[in-house]
């Protein structure tokens, strides 16, 4: 059975507050620092974690980083695993969007796992360039590859633009998380697809009133 998956944006970057393209692989300010932080309490307080039944995937990119060690640190101490994979990058090839080298950012982070991250990263060739087609493709791979995981629960690390091909739905806000159950294939052929099991429920007043 295909795992639950929780999606999750990056807190705030520097690149964010005035939308700096040119800025290499932006950290995070101060207030999404603190976002995660908000984060981290507001995951305490929806979810019952079984530490052996989880994963975590993190985006290579710094603001992703520094979001996963803020907003779910507590559950590495807790012992759940954390995989560093280059598919969860964002998608244009603008500089707040290329990641740094292996080399550079790898030895920041000793307690996560990279073992699997593409070894072209971070160039923009391949499954990773900037084009409709592929990013689809890449989209594609990704929810794939969770579908295929054995834990029961798997937590995503993100941005907003690779999340808009991923999955159905509205942009995130920083920090924001959606839950995620995979729909039942009908068929081989049939795409992999993430339905969001959280979304507010309309009430009947809702149901009746139109939209102006």
């Amino acid at each position: 059975m295909p795992p639950t998956v929780i999606l999750i944006r990056h807190g705030e970057a520097l690149h964010n507050i005035d939308d700096d393209w040119q800025l290499r692989d932006p950290v995070l300010t101060d207030e999404g620092v603190a976002q995660c932080k908000r984060l981290a309490q507001e995951l305490k307080s929806k979810y019952s974690f079984t530490t052996e039944d989880t994963l975590i995937v993190v985006s290579p990119f710094q603001r992703t980083l520094q979001t996963f060690r803020h907003g779910l640190g507590w559950l590495q101490e807790q012992g759940v695993p954390v995989k560093v994979r280059a598919e969860w990058q964002e998608v244009t090839a603008h500089p707040c969007d290329v990641g740094l080298e292996f080399a550079e950012i790898a030895p920041q982070w000793p307690d996560l796992d990279f073992s699997e991250l593409d070894p072209v990263y971070p160039a923009k060739t391949g499954i990773y360039q900037y084009s409709e087609e592929v990013l689809l493709q890449r989209a594609h791979l990704a929810r794939s590859w969770l579908f295929e995981r054995k834990e029961k629960l798997v937590i995503v690390v993100t941005h907003s633009g690779f999340l808009k091909r991923t999955v159905k739905g509205t942009k995130y806000a920083n920090t924001e998380f959606r839950t995620y159950e995979f729909k039942d294939k009908k068929s081989a052929s049939q795409d992999y697809e993430l339905v969001q099991v959280d979304a507010k429920q309309p009430t009947e007043q809702e149901v009746a009133t139109p939209a102006l």
